[in-house]
């Protein structure tokens, strides 16, 4: 068959139009597959690969017997593949028929799926019952193949509040924030790991790949005995409540080696439930907590006085019968003495006596023995917001200070450094740094700091005089019947906005037996409304734990006949 002209420029133009078009395909091709392989393939992986970070199993805590204080156990999180916004929405009301989602969390899931983010954590950590409801959501209904669970450590607290200002808490993400879980994080959090979420087209994840292994962190036991803890929470709480007190604290000290057995602060608050915590709970009263000392404060008046020997047991003061002027500023006491013996001011705890003695030791020896003690410096105790107190420098000493100082006012100190005072005295002049910490596993801890900063014979002549405060003094209420107790009372205003209100902080500290201390233990009682001197509300709290710790630890009193310890 003959083609005519108009035919072949037809086929020209058909031929010239597929060979542009392949030309167009090519290059396409060309540019797609070779010039911008990386591109496209980056942009591939992006929707179809998310790098999710894995979080190691945290180390657990244990006291001092091996009993679990915090331990981080497997769990489930709940994720969306988000593909289909409008099915998404509708799951997200289906979850949220299933289990508790708080409305933020559920409007920012919302947002989320609205800006088309594929990969959302709708809830971590769940409850074994919330996993179960969930897995039988995902079963029964079609959108429920764009729900995905992934593997994740959940920390509980077996013992529910106990040692709660101890040990702290975590976040979501198993980071510590407060107490020994913030201190030691470094330690208890391992190493993370990471994981590759791979998904298909419709944006389903189908397969998990770890890319790194998480290492979990380390084990560390602390010195705290779990069942003196038990003891000294409840009879603080109830002393407490007893006394209408805004809060206490108690610490309860080893002497020997300076172990803290127990610190307790209340109210106190659930480590699990940390973030529906108020702020306020989470103060640990224990080394948080600044007080004037009121009359504790003078085992440090008279360890210096002793030891530096400007007085001696016997030597009589003037007390003025209960008002005594000093540069125009009056101190008196409670109850009016014309003259007291150097024992018999701290046994009856006159403040003229106090700052009479004060004044005979004179400010630079007298601030060195502060010193001495630690005050004005941290303790060193491994947990967050120690204060160090306030101790003002001794170029802003004068007589006033020296007065107020010697019965325990214009210094600022906490239960944890008066304890610490306490244990000086019981260990013969030692002052050993407290601490939490008994072991890390796989790791070696320093030795605990100890120094002498008293003589023994200055311990030995103040030893007698403590134990006759709780005898015949105002620590009567501490009195055990067949031990011997070293104590001293504190009563002391508040300093609020710089000016000492009405309202008052209550304390006692002491040690037992008196001659082979087996526990320091110091109390303190902030605001207790009614009966309010340290002898009538602190001492009988000092007693109540002493006669607790006395049957757990075995330190029994001798009693004679029929006569039997009631606790």
């Amino acid at each position: 068959m003959k083609v005519n002209r108009s035919e072949r420029k037809r086929a020209f133009v058909v031929f010239l139009f597929f060979c542009t078009w392949f030309l167009v395909v090519f290059v396409t091709l060309i540019k797609t597959q070779v010039l911008d392989y990386n591109r496209y393939l980056a942009k591939i992986k992006a929707q179809s690969h998310r790098i999710l970070k894995l979080h190691p199993k945290r180390g657990t805590i244990y006291d001092s017997r091996g009993e679990v204080l915090a331990i981080s156990v497997k769990t489930k999180s709940l994720f969306l593949s988000n593909k289909d916004g409008r099915k998404s929405r509708r799951l997200l009301d289906l979850v949220c028929r299933t289990i508790p989602l708080d409305r933020e969390r559920v409007r920012s899931i919302r947002r989320r799926i609205d800006r088309d983010e594929h990969f959302i954590w709708v809830k971590r950590k769940l409850e074994d019952k919330d996993y179960a409801r969930l897995k039988a959501l995902r079963k029964r209904v079609d959108e429920g193949r764009y729900l995905g669970f992934i593997d994740e450590h959940k920390r509980i607290y077996p013992q529910s509040g106990r040692a709660a200002h101890i040990l702290g808490g975590v976040g979501i993400d198993e980071q510590g924030l407060y107490g020994i879980e913030y201190t030691l994080d470094g330690v208890l959090k391992g190493k993370g790991g990471r994981v590759k979420a791979v998904m298909d087209a419709r944006q389903r994840v189908f397969r998990f790949q770890y890319l790194e292994e998480p290492v979990a962190g380390r084990d560390v036991y602390l010195t705290i005995d779990s069942v003196v803890q038990f003891f000294v929470e409840k009879e603080l709480a109830r002393a407490v409540e007893t006394s209408h007190a805004k809060g206490g604290a108690v610490v309860v000290l080893d002497p020997e080696d300076g172990r803290v057995l127990a610190m307790a602060s209340h109210p106190g608050y659930l480590p699990g439930r940390l973030r529906y915590t108020p702020v306020h709970l989470l103060k640990n009263r224990a080394v948080s907590f600044l007080f004037d000392p009121g009359s504790t404060f003078k085992i440090v008046l008279a360890s210096s006085a002793l030891e530096n020997k400007v007085c001696y047991p016997q030597q009589v003061f003037n007390c003025y019968n209960g008002t005594y002027t000093l540069e125009q500023r009056e101190i008196s006491d409670v109850h009016p003495y014309d003259k007291l013996t150097f024992e018999d001011i701290i046994i009856k705890s006159s403040n003229i006596g106090a700052a009479r003695i004060g004044l005979r030791v004179g400010k630079t020896r007298f601030f060195e023995t502060v010193q001495d003690f630690g005050f004005g410096e941290k303790t060193g105790i491994r947990l967050p917001a120690e204060e160090r107190g306030i101790l003002n420098p001794l170029e802003r000493w004068n007589q006033i200070s020296v007065a107020s100082i010697s019965f325990g006012y214009e210094i600022s100190v906490t239960p944890l450094q008066m304890a610490r005072a306490f244990n000086t005295i019981a260990t013969g002049g030692y002052l050993v740094t407290p601490h939490l910490v008994e072991n890390i596993v796989g790791m070696r801890l320093p030795p605990v700091r100890r120094r002498r900063v008293l003589s023994a014979s200055t311990c030995h002549t103040l030893l007698p005089i403590l134990t006759e405060v709780v005898r015949r003094g105002t620590g009567t209420k501490a009195r055990i019947e067949g031990v011997n107790i070293a104590g001293k009372t504190g009563t002391a205003q508040k300093n609020i906005g710089g000016r000492y209100e009405q309202v008052y902080v209550s304390s006692f500290g002491g040690f037992f037996p008196a001659q082979n201390p087996r526990l320091t233990i110091f109390v303190l009682l902030d605001e207790p409304r009614g009966f309010f001197y340290g002898g009538d509300v602190a001492a009988p709290l000092f007693r109540r734990v002493a006669e607790r710790l006395m049957v757990y630890l075995r330190v029994l009193p001798e009693l004679e006949g029929s006569s039997e310890l009631r606790i």
